[in-house]
């Protein structure tokens, strides 16, 4: 049996997220270098999903966002 660990770096400061107002675009999701932020879709509903295990803290999703789904922590 093989466990693995994943360790955030919390001195790493993440994006906040919503998906209260995203389109699917997928903007963030192509702009992310991590591949930190999937597609999330099931029927009509979809929207993205950071994953902040893999989240480096370069904010390009911040900046690729057209509809401000993600904003930078204070």
């Amino acid at each position: 049996m093989v466990h693995i660990t994943l360790f955030m770096k919390k001195d790493v400061k993440k994006p906040e997220f919503s998906s209260h107002n995203c389109t699917a675009c997928w903007k963030c999701v192509d702009a992310c270098p991590e591949k930190a932020i999937i597609r999330v879709g099931f029927l009509w509903h979809r929207h993205a999903k950071p994953l902040y295990y893999r989240c480096i803290g370069c904010n390009r999703c911040v900046a690729a966002c057209p509809h401000g789904c993600f904003r930078e922590k204070d």
